[in-house]
């Protein structure tokens, strides 16, 4: 997301108390970053995986994001282009990447990267559950282009990631309260 769609275990689950948030951990190091965020969301499957597979309007919703769009023809494997106005989070995520979208609907997206300004970028969305509430889950590991600024700590990523896995939870959640989930034509 460039949130891995920008942005990223399926035995991690979060606890009902910390449903308030999401919460994230992060890992950078020699190898690149890591993440890992799991948030409990008051949207069932459909709704949130027609939320993670709107590519084409990410950016109206998650912070920081210019835009979002699939560059690949139909039928052709899907590629998505994202383009963030990430500031100083660039040093971790990157500000451009065109990603190789695997979907397993209502379950599973898996990314990775094929282009863009990050040498290597995977990871997973994945959602547990049927029902209101799921749990949304993503796993992300990034090696940017340059070495990590020693300022760049595992903290001010988990701010950064938090804000934006939110956003994507936010949404889901405002679609099914609008009833957005139910309408077939909104997700054209």
């Amino acid at each position: 997301m460039v949130f891995g769609l920008w942005l990223l275990g399926a035995g991690w689950l979060v606890s009902p108390a910390a449903a308030a948030g999401a919460k994230v951990t992060a890992n950078t190091g020699f190898t690149g970053v890591k993440v890992e965020a799991s948030m409990l969301v008051q949207a069932d499957a459909q709704t949130l995986w027609a939320t993670l597979t709107d590519y084409n309007k990410l950016a109206t919703f998650i912070p920081d994001m210019v835009s979002s769009r699939i560059i690949s023809p139909p039928g052709a494997p899907k590629k998505v282009e994202q383009v963030a106005d990430s500031g100083l989070f660039a040093f971790v995520m990157p500000d451009h990447v065109v990603l190789l979208m695997e979907e397993s609907p209502n379950q599973l997206i898996r990314f990775r990267s094929v282009s863009g300004k990050v040498l290597a970028m995977n990871g997973e969305w994945r959602i547990l559950g049927d029902t209101a509430p799921v749990t949304l889950i993503y796993r992300s590991h990034v090696v940017p282009v340059a070495p990590l600024p020693p300022l760049v700590s595992g903290y001010f990523v988990e701010d950064e990631v938090k804000k934006r896995f939110e956003a994507v939870g936010h949404e889901a959640e405002r679609r099914m309260k609008s009833g957005l989930h139910s309408n077939p034509w909104f997700y054209r």
